[in-house]
């Protein structure tokens, strides 16, 4: 079965957000996701960690620097999801040379 890369009304959707609101992360994350990963055919795995790429931008957002503070200190948040790792793994391009 062949899906189509979500549009941003599908991702807000799912997201429970505006689909203006997420539009200019929604394209900057479809047009990373293009340039790392082989995506003919498109497929629900990719579109999966298009959600989760886009949720994961709008949210950090509000932590600019990466670090959420707390009562016992900061905490790093990391640079790559595990997530969107693990479903974009098999479609990752290899670069050679």
């Amino acid at each position: 079965m062949t899906a189509s890369v979500p549009e941003a009304s599908d991702v807000a959707i799912a997201l429970g957000r505006d689909a203006f609101v997420i539009q200019d992360v929604y394209e900057a994350e479809v047009a990373d996701q293009s340039r790392r990963c082989r995506v003919e055919p498109y497929n629900a795995a990719l579109a999966s960690a298009l959600v989760r790429r886009v949720s994961r931008s709008l949210a950090m957002r509000n932590l600019p620097l990466g670090v959420l503070q707390d009562e016992t200190g900061a905490t790093r948040v990391g640079s790559v999801d595990p997530e969107v790792r693990r479903l974009e793994a098999p479609y990752r391009r290899v670069v050679i040379g």
